[in-house]
Order: structure tokens, then C-alpha cells, then sequence
């Protein structure tokens, strides 16, 4: 069995529901238990068993209906750690129409990468959610009990940079870290030539997501510093002050691009983090005027903006 998020499986017609955004791409779990248990995760191993991620809700279905997939515009494997996991995926990537794939996954072998490749994945993501390694040992090391270290899992990453096409990364913003982590780890990310997915903190075991305003100087941040303009974010004391746009990329910021879902090409993940109704953290769809200002009131609530 493989487990479809909920959109996907309406998108499809394996399911009956609506939606308020269609899914741009066709998102697949892969795997019964995770042996892992990141702290933030509804997957990890000392939680209830549950058909959810983050807020997203994944029914089971068999694996033939991975033919079936149409009208989407990338293929997401969204994996659970297990021992199994790369044998899995191989012989499930032969199943799949030709449509661009990405992987997420725990880090995994050179060799195993390399089959990976070649079987067809052309993304591979490799999730360090943390953006300093105090942070990291607490939600996904040692201190939950994980074999992962912060150094790994950037050598991870180096590694899949020299492998695949093109290499992507999360980070949670509301873990506990300042701006200046968040933004230092970006810029080494771009550097790195390696893109930067950024999710909210969402509390499925308690806590509460980061301030709406803070979310959008981060995503503010990234935006400028994959432009290239990265100094034009100022710190302060660890926190974004001021956001200089430059003018080149005013029109952009306009049209609300910074605010959408950021990650591989194609993807929206519609209301992973949110609720339908509620705080709009990564927008899925195209942005409406009065949408953009209001991001950008929520902005300026928490730092300059020149603009």
C-alpha cells in the first residue's frame, strides 16, 4: 500500500471531496512506520499510528493506482524512514508515467543515490528543518533518539548536489532559532546551489506557529537572497530589521511571488501548514491584490520594508 495526500487522491478521482486549491503535484507516501521520530512529526515513531502529515490527511490505496497518475506536473515521494525504503522506491519509480519525480528522504548512500538517479528521480530533498545544530540534535538527533547529526546530514547534501540535478532542503521556521540562523543557512544553501523549501512551525504535540509577520520577513529573505540580493536583508541583534527591494525585483514582490509555496519546480502543497479559513502562511495558488497587502501589512507589522 502507498498513501496519497488527500488533494492528490480527489485530483485523481479516488476519492470524493472538495478542494479549494488543486494540488500541482501528485504527492505519494511511502512506508508503513517510520523508525525515526523527529519531534515535529505526526509520522514519528512515538506517536499514535496516523494517517496524517502535518494537517495533510494520506488514505491508503494500492500501488497500481501509481499509473493511473495524470494532470499533475511533478511526481513527490514523500518517504518514511525504513529499511526498505530504496528497494521500495526503485521498484515503484517503474510503475509511474513520465512526469518530473522528486524524492524526499532521509540521507542515504552514494551508491543508493546513484540508483536513484539513474531509476529516474530527478530532485532529490533532504530535509534539515533546523537552521543551527543545537536545534537539530533536540527535534531530529540524539535527542529524540535518532541516529541523524547535524554534520551528516549537510554531507548529505553535498553529496546529492554532485548526484542530481538539482537538490532541495526544508527548513521550519519557529523551532526556536533567530533570523540570522535562518538567513545564514539560506545563504550557505544558495551558495551550495541547493534550493530551500520553508515551512511554519505547525504544533501537531502542542506549541505555536511563529508570528504571521516574522514568516514573511523569512520569506521575504529567501526571496531576495536566491535573486542574488542577500545583503539586502539587515540584522539586527539576530532579528530582520529592514528589507531593501531593490527595484529590479519590486514587481515580483507585488505580485505576492516571495509568499508562495516555496520547493521544487511545481509544487504548491496546498494547506500543509494551514487551515482552509485560517492564517495563510505558503500561498498555493496565484495571489489576489488584496492578498499581497495584506502580506505585506503583516510584514511591515514586523520589520522595514524599503520599497
Amino acid at each position: 500500500m502507498i498513501r496519497l495526500s488527500y488533494g492528490t487522491a480527489v485530483k485523481m478521482g479516488l476519492k470524493r471531496g472538495k478542494m479549494l486549491v488543486e494540488p500541482t503535484t501528485a504527492y505519494i507516501m511511502l512506508g508503513e512506520r517510520c523508525v525515526s521520530n523527529c519531534a515535529f512529526c505526526a509520522q514519528r515513531r512515538d506517536s499514535p499510528k496516523t494517517g496524517y502529515l502535518s494537517r495533510v490527511m494520506w488514505p491508503a490505496y494500492p500501488e497500481e493506482v501509481l499509473s493511473r497518475i495524470r494532470g499533475f506536473s511533478r511526481i513527490c515521494f514523500q518517504t518514511l524512514d525504513y529499511l526498505e525504503v530504496v528497494s521500495d522506491l526503485l521498484r515503484l519509480l517503474r510503475m509511474l508515467p513520465r512526469i518530473p519525480v522528486s524524492v524526499s528522504m532521509v540521507p542515504v548512500s552514494h551508491e543508493d543515490m546513484l540508483s536513484l538517479r539513474d531509476a529516474g528521480v530527478e530532485i532529490m530533498s533532504i530535509a534539515l528543518d533546523a537552521s543551527n545544530p543545537q536545534i537539530f540534535e533536540e527535534i531530529k538527533g540524539a535527542g529524540v533518539g535518532n541516529r541523524f547529526t547535524w554534520e551528516g546530514h549537510w554531507e548529505a547534501l553535498r553529496r546529492a548536489s554532485r548526484i542530481f540535478p538539482q537538490v532541495n532542503t526544508h527548513l521550519i521556521v519557529g523551532l526556536g532559532e533567530s533570523d540570522s540562523e535562518l538567513v545564514a543557512v539560506m545563504q550557505t544553501l544558495w551558495k551550495m546551489g541547493i534550493s530551500t523549501a520553508l515551512f511554519s512551525y505547525t504544533p501537531v504535540f502542542g506549541g505555536t506557529p511563529p508570528p504571521v509577520g516574522r514568516y514573511r520577513a523569512v520569506q521575504l529573505a529567501r526571496f531576495l537572497i536566491y535573486r542574488g540580493s542577500g545583503a539586502d536583508v539587515v540584522l539586527e541583534r539576530g532579528r530582520i530589521v529592514n528589507l531593501n527591494v531593490p527595484e529590479s525585483l519590486r514587481k515580483d514582490v507585488l505580485r505576492g511571488v516571495p509568499f508562495l509555496t516555496s520547493g521544487c519546480p511545481g509544487c504548491n502543497r496546498p494547506f500543509y501548514n494551514e487551515r482552509p479559513g485560517g492564517t495563510m502562511y505558503n500561498y498555493p495558488r496565484i495571489m489576489s491584490r488584496e492578498e499581497v497587502e495584506n502580506a505585506i501589512m503583516q510584514l511591515r507589522e514586523y520589520t522595514e520594508l524599503s520599497f
